[in-house]
């Protein structure tokens, strides 16, 4: 039977459906949708929940039609789990390194979920620093683990191997009515729609042996995902192949990037080859990197030189990047370098232009571009 609830009441017991379908995967897909006649369904509304086998679904969507002279309500659910997609427990930062269990309930922190069993005790780190959703991050989390996501009510639970670690023989020509199979090399998988003659008790995770030699069937394998009817389970569609949880870098792609420009930073920094002509025509000394600012397409340093006292100038380099966004090649573009061949008397600045008066009496005009920081991105001399 389904209940359903508005918040903690209880306002419906639904015993029976015209259809129902409950699909199941490993990578956390859970989705229940069921149709019954329309006088049945009069109290239900979307943000309800419905609770099947001690499992909560939210109500996200209901059909009305009329089929055959018959008045008909369709009712689409998502596990409760999904409610992390909303708005609301949106993340952009978290930095966690320690207990995978501690990890968990530190990223479930302000959400109605807690961490159930965690069958992992090795230390693990994932860092986000740019907005995701709740659940994203909670799948990304999983993946770093390396379990598979078990729902039990409002806890999640990351174990190492969901369903059977034995084979289960599934078919044999006395128990299967129907089957049917197809193959699907995009997805390395191999789709398998079943019905028994007697109850089959099959769960997500388990290692399956399917034969059935009127098709030349004879495999070992693993089913990653699973639909069936609650109410009658003899007709069973399964999904088997291999599983490996992936692990995005879209988490923490503009860390990685940083680091990444950091490095080749450090790299310009450590090695002149490609600035030491343009440093021996100016006639000073190399001596530190003061500061740096990254734009969208250039990287601008300001070096602190020695030429009798101490003086700067500033260079910007071109870069490109892979999909990753991950820095490949630094171009130096440019040498801005007219303030250092001239002691400045007095600096007049507003807010978009700098006038330089030089001790020799010679002025100089320069327009500035600033970012949202008020930092200066661009130098240019006006002619």
């Amino acid at each position: 039977m389904i209940e359903i609830y508005a918040g903690n009441t209880l306002i419906q017991t639904i015993r029976k459906v015209m259809t129902a379908n409950v699909r199941e995967t490993l990578e956390g897909e859970f989705i229940l949708s069921f149709t019954v006649l329309a006088k049945s369904a009069l109290a239900l509304k979307t943000k309800q929940l419905a609770k099947l086998n001690n499992q909560y679904f939210e109500i996200v969507q209901i059909n009305k039609s009329l089929q055959s002279s018959l008045p008909i309500c369709s009712v689409t659910c998502e596990h409760v789990s999904y409610i992390l997609n909303d708005e609301i427990y949106k993340i952009d930062t978290f930095d966690f390194t320690g207990d995978p269990a501690t990890g968990l309930n530190q990223l479930l922190m302000g959400t109605p979920f807690s961490a159930g069993m965690v069958e992992f005790t090795e230390s693990c780190t994932m860092k986000i620093n740019q907005e995701v959703t709740r659940r994203a991050a909670l799948m990304q989390y999983i993946a770093i683990v390396g379990g598979e996501i078990e729902y039990d009510g409002y806890q999640i639970n990351i174990r190492q191997h969901r369903g059977s670690l034995d084979y289960i023989p599934v078919m044999d020509t006395k128990n299967v009515t129907d089957v049917s199979v197809s193959h699907d090399s995009r997805e390395n998988a191999s789709s398998y729609h079943i019905s028994f003659f007697k109850l089959q008790n099959l769960s997500v995770g388990d290692h399956v042996h399917i034969v059935f030699k009127p098709l030349g069937i004879d495999v070992k394998t693993r089913i990653i995902s699973l639909e069936y009817n609650p109410f009658y389970r003899y007709d069973i569609r399964v999904e088997v192949g291999n599983y490996r949880p992936s692990i995005s870098n879209t988490f923490y792609r503009i860390e990685n990037s940083l680091n990444t420009v950091e490095s080749s930073l450090n790299q310009v920094g450590n090695s002149v080859d490609g600035l030491q002509y343009q440093v021996d025509q100016l006639e000073v000394s190399y001596t530190v990197v003061k500061e740096l600012s990254i734009d969208a397409g250039f990287i601008n340093v300001t070096y602190e030189v020695e030429k009798g006292d101490t003086h700067q100038y500033h260079a910007q380099y071109s870069y490109t990047t892979d999909t990753n966004g991950r820095i490949t090649s630094i171009t130096l573009e440019d040498i801005f370098s007219e303030l250092l061949l001239k002691e400045v008397s007095t600096l007049m600045v507003d807010t978009t232009r700098f006038e330089v008066t030089y001790v020799d009496g010679e002025t100089a005009s320069y327009n500035y571009t600033t970012d949202s920081s008020g930092r200066i991105t661009a130098i240019e001399k006006v002619e």
